[in-house]
């Protein structure tokens, strides 16, 4: 059902986006998850919670290297 879909001029539909956010972040961190669970073909559904925590906190750290991020966040809070 691509004949539904049409374009929108973000910049001119103020509804559309804020100083902060976007229709197309939503957009993109879907299209993220939706890749990952392809590449698994699926996942089971108790731990589908789980796959879009990760998911959001890869896209959410996107732009950095995430070695030294789980460091950090291991030392900040240890698991035991």
């Amino acid at each position: 059902g691509y004949d539904k879909h049409y374009r929108i001029n973000k910049e001119e539909e103020g509804r559309f986006t804020n100083e902060h956010s976007h229709i197309n972040g939503i957009e993109a961190f879907w299209g993220t998850v939706k890749t990952r669970l392809a590449r698994r073909r699926g996942i089971r559904k108790e731990l589908l919670y789980l796959h879009l925590k990760e998911c959001e906190f890869r896209f959410n750290h996107r732009h950095e290297n995430l070695y030294p991020v789980l460091l950090k966040l291991l030392r900040d809070r240890p698991l035991f």
